[in-house]
């Protein structure tokens, strides 16, 4: 049965494009999936498209054993079949650009081309939702987008493309001018057709994506005081793109009633939307309840009947914890050894990476109090800052010290420091750089020489650079703090998994367009003498190579599975854990986190019931690794609450 009051985008209206975005583990792909099918089902006469565009892709696990309305299709974006079918059409058209009329040849240009095109598949994704809309296919499109960070890359994408085809577009302006000026020919070719068609594409998505009648960004959260605080950076982040929100679904809802468990968590999700309320005026906040079974397959159809206004004077009215759950954690693992240098926590979004990652450097730094440690995110939406109730800088940031040992001096501890990293600022830096020092060259060798378009040229070599070399370098920092002895041990917060893997995978993509750069450096040093950006990418090379060699050494490099007592997230860590292996690497030990404790009340005992099963599928599917169990409790944010769950974690 339908609410009295009903979100618009689950109505008929104007609206192509709608986007269901938010941090990892929210339900962001659940909800996603039962606005697809209800909206297919009650408009026949339409055709609706659900796509996925989350490396880790979750549509088929939520839909399996589910037969679809007619009217709809799913599709799960493959970023390599993406690339692969960009570069099939359109790769004639890349050499002959690259062939037109610069000191650069066509071997130059298309080899930093094609080592560039294997990491653009957020672009090649883009551009296809681009040809969907374009091509008016389908009534509405829905979006199951991946978690924050990987959200904000593909909604950065027109940035990126831009500046990819003004640097094509400077490759073809010599051969315009010459074909102008010594032959009259003013008239566009198939090339700048193709770059026209392109940048037309470009301005219509992004004119559909701003246009509110038209496309809608539906922000899901949980009410989680970390999952409120990032909801709130992707609102922040979402306006400056001048994509708004106007709707935010609250998931996973405890309902009121006399259970203890219930009572707790209640009250602890009403504490933790108070700023959401506050920081986010004029938003419409809808809530769906935590259900006893997971919502997947039929399930689907009904999940929206259950939406509800949020009752916003029961958020305002709770002023303290009804019930506080304690902290318990059964069979914690063997506390990391010393002789580490690099600790990894991975898993699906919103299983607590970041939590226990914390936690983790907390009792570490207890436990070895002359350690230097850092703990490093490579998550693009950071959550360290709200984690540890400090601010976290993009440089190394002082954190309070643990509680240590009597026998401790005070004079002889080492602070643990923080970084979240801002690898496209770093990496805009170094572009500017490149162009300063490019420039510096230009005006001493060639003084009386403009170069006009080969100047432009070079000035846009690094635009063709592959997406993810930032987050590379950035990446690499951590073998600096290495070699330099700056920190003994590094823990590493990482993104989602999908955009971990994609991470890992990389520097061997971007290996290779270093060695076309070096390749295209050494064959025109007389023209383009710049020794500061070969020293960097001499320096990134190097670091790339210790970095592959780091992350498979087992000796020196632990990697920690964080999951949740659930079948998509079990069978999400299994994939990833496969994906791992192949990348040399090994999980040490597994958490699974957000468990139910025991209750008399219905719907505890039926979470609990799911959960045992999920818990026993994870000790089948992974016999090899210990595996730690940690309970509901009250949100472990701050360094004493931090501090006691990691005594709790280890032996």
């Amino acid at each position: 049965m339908k609410p009295a009051i009903y979100p618009e985008f689950l109505q008929p209206s104007l609206l192509k494009l709608v986007f269901f975005g938010g941090k990892g583990g929210v339900g962001k792909s659940t909800c996603a999936s039962a606005t697809a099918l209800k909206l297919a089902q009650e408009q026949p006469q339409h055709l609706f498209l659900l796509v996925s565009t989350d490396p880790a892709h979750s549509l088929k696990n939520i839909l399996s054993n589910l037969v679809l309305p007619k009217n709809l299709e799913v599709r799960e974006l493959n970023a390599a079949a993406s690339l692969h079918e960009f570069k099939m059409r359109h790769d004639a058209l890349l050499k002959e650009i690259a062939d037109r009329g610069t000191f650069l040849d066509k071997n130059d240009i298309q080899g930093l081309m094609d080592a560039a095109l294997p990491g653009m598949d957020e672009l090649a994704a883009y551009l296809e939702i681009a040809e969907w809309i374009e091509q008016d296919t389908y009534y509405r499109i829905i979006i199951d987008t991946a978690p924050t960070g990987h959200t904000l890359r593909l909604l950065e994408m027109p940035d990126l493309i831009h500046r990819w085809l003004t640097a094509l577009d400077t490759l073809l302006a010599k051969h315009r001018y010459m074909r102008k000026r010594f032959g009259g020919d003013n008239r566009l070719d198939h090339l700048d057709n193709f770059l026209l068609g392109m940048s037309d594409s470009l301005k219509a998505m992004h004119s559909l994506m701003t246009d509110t009648e038209r496309c809608c960004f539906i922000l899901v959260m949980l009410a989680e005081t970390m999952s409120v605080e990032e909801s709130i950076d992707l609102v922040s982040a979402l306006n400056k793109q001048r994509v708004f929100i106007s709707d935010l679904v609250v998931n996973r809802l405890f309902p009121k009633n006399d259970c203890p468990i219930c009572l707790a968590e209640r009250s602890r999700q009403m504490l933790a939307l108070k700023s959401a309320l506050k920081l986010l005026p004029g938003h419409l906040f809808w809530t769906l309840p935590l259900l006893a079974a997971e919502p997947s397959g039929k399930l689907l159809y009904s999940l929206w009947s259950e939406v509800r206004l949020l009752d916003e004077n029961e958020v305002i009215t709770t002023t303290a914890y009804s019930h506080k759950l304690p902290l318990h954690v059964e069979n914690p693992i063997q506390l990391p050894a010393s002789t580490l240098r690099l600790l990894i926590f991975a898993g699906k979004g919103g299983v607590g990476k970041t939590t226990l990652a914390c936690a983790t450097a907390l009792r570490l730094h207890s436990e070895y109090p002359h350690k230097r440690i850092l703990l490093f995110s490579t998550d693009p939406a950071h959550s360290l800052s709200d984690c540890l109730g400090i601010s976290v800088q993009r440089h190394p940031t002082s954190v309070p010290s643990a509680t240590l040992p009597s026998t401790t001096l005070r004079t002889e501890l080492v602070e643990i420091d923080a970084q979240e990293i801002n690898a496209e600022a770093d990496f805009k830096k170094i572009r500017q750089d490149y162009r300063a020092e490019l420039e510096d060259f230009l005006q001493d060798a060639l003084p009386h020489l403009d170069i006009t378009f080969d100047r432009e040229v070079m000035e846009h070599l690094l635009d063709l650079a592959p997406p993810g070399l930032d987050e590379i370098m950035a990446l690499t920092t951590i073998i600096d703090y290495l070699d330099s002895d700056r920190y003994d041990i590094i823990i590493i917060d990482a993104a989602p998994s999908g955009h971990l893997l994609r991470l890992l995978e990389l520097p061997e993509l971007i290996r290779d367009w270093l060695k076309q750069f070096f390749s295209l450096l050494l064959k025109y040093r007389q023209v383009m003498r710049l020794p500061h950006l070969s020293e960097r990418l001499v320096q990134l090379s190097r670091e790339l190579k210790k970095l592959r060699i780091l992350l498979q050494n087992i000796e020196q490099t632990e990697v920690y599975a964080v999951t949740i007592p659930t079948q998509l997230a079990i069978e999400k860590t299994s994939e990833m854990l496969c994906a791992l292996q192949r990348l040399g690497m090994t999980a040490k030990a597994l958490f699974i986190n957000q468990i139910t404790p025991i209750s008399g009340c219905a719907l505890c005992q039926a979470i609990n019931a799911r959960e045992s099963l999920q818990l026993k599928r994870a000790h089948d599917i992974f016999p090899d690794q210990p595996q730690a169990q940690i309970f509901r409790q009250i949100e472990p944010t701050g360094l004493d609450e931090l501090k006691a769950l990691g005594s709790a974690l280890f032996l």
